[in-house]
C-alpha cells in the first residue's frame, strides 16, 4: 500500500523499524523528495496509518498506485 506524506521527520530505516513492530517481514520504500511511502505488509492500512501518526508523520492512503523509485510499481518503461 502507498501513502502520501505531508510531513514525516523520519528516514526509511526508522519507518521500517516501526513497521516491523506490526509485521516482522514488512518492507518500506520512501521517496522523501516526493512525499511518497510504500509499505508492503500484512498489517492493515489503518494500522500503518496509526503507526505513522505515532511517529509524527502526517499521511494519507493513496487510492491509485504511483511510481516510487525502487518500489514495486516500477513497470520498467522509465527513461
Amino acid at each position: 500500500m502507498q501513502f502520501e506524506l505531508s510531513a514525516c521527520p523520519h528516514d526509511a530505516a526508522s519507518i521500517a523499524v516501526a513497521m516491523r513492530a506490526l509485521d516482522a517481514h514488512a518492507t518500506v520504500t520512501l521517496d522523501a523528495a516526493h512525499g511518497r511511502l510504500e509499505v508492503l505488509t500484512q498489517a492493515s492500512a489503518a494500522q500503518v496509518l496509526e503507526k505513522l501518526q505515532w511517529l509524527g508523520c502526517a499521511a494519507r492512503l493513496l487510492e491509485q498506485p504511483v511510481h516510487i523509485s525502487g518500489g514495486s510499481t516500477c513497470c520498467g518503461s522509465c527513461g
